[in-house]
Parts: structure tokens; sequence; C-alpha cells
């Protein structure tokens, strides 16, 4: 793999907060946006168990995302397309550091974890990790349509 190419990428998920996760169930296709934190390529985010991506993703384990910016000049587009393999993390050690740099990330979540009865469905809720095995890096500030690829295994 070409180390600045992943340089670039890891740049630009630690430089964004969300994501728009795309999971397929048996109601179709369903798209949401998610805060996340990263550590490498893994993507983390916290969700209700019930909401419609986490039962979806307890189906069918394969989703899509993007990480981008709404922009109004194309001309100045960048994102981030990937496709992976989701599941619940389970471990401990795990939970605690993922839990430590979402914090950090997003101070305000701390309110919630003290009064958890002030954001329905905290108490449901779950990490989910996302461990991307394609990425695709859009980048019209360097020419109109540049991207480059990587595959991970």
């Amino acid at each position: 793999m070409n180390i600045e190419k992943e340089q670039v990428i890891l740049n630009y998920i630690a430089n964004h907060n969300t994501m728009v996760l795309s999971t397929y169930g048996e109601d179709g296709p369903w798209s949401t946006p998610v805060f996340f934190v990263n550590r490498g390529y893994h993507l983390y985010f916290l969700s209700e168990t019930t909401s419609i991506h986490s039962r979806n993703m307890r189906e069918n384990s394969l989703v899509a995302a993007t990480i981008t910016e709404d922009y109004r000049d194309w001309s100045k587009i960048q994102g981030l397309q990937l496709k992976g393999q989701a599941h619940l993390v389970s471990g401990l050690k795990e939970t605690a550091v993922i839990l430590t740099s979402f914090l950090k990330k997003f101070p305000a979540v701390k309110h919630l974890l003290h009064n958890p009865g002030s954001f329905k469905g905290v108490s449901k809720a779950q990490w989910h990790c996302i461990e991307p095995q394609f990425l695709k890096f859009t980048d019209n500030t360097t020419k109109f349509g540049y991207h480059f690829e990587i595959e991970l295994n």
C-alpha cells in the first residue's frame, strides 16, 4: 500500500465527526448519520440496539458509509466512501478505549452518561465497529474526479 495515500485517508477520518452509514435489512436499504471515532481504519459509533441500522447490521454485517461535508462548490468536494463488515464491540478493554476516545472528541457526551434519562435510548445503546475492506477517497481539489482506492484485508 501507498503510505502517503493511507495517511491522507487516516487524516481525513480523524478530522471529521459524522459519517452516513448505509445498511440493508428485510425492509431494504437504510442510511443514517452517526458520530464516530476511529482507531486506525476501524470506525466506532454508539447506537441503540433497537434502531433500524442496528437491526439491519445484525441481519447483514456488510455495510457502506461515507464521510464528507456539505459543499456548494464541486471543485472543493472531498470525501471518503467505504464498505466493510460491522459488529458489536464486546470486549471491556476495547469499550473503555473507545469511550475514552469518544469523550475526548465529543465532550458533551459526558452529560449523557451522568444523566442517562436526558437522552432517549442511551441505556439501550451499544458500541458498533466497522472494519473497512475497501476505501475510496475523492478529491476534486486536485482535479475533477480525482480519486484513489485502498483495499484492506
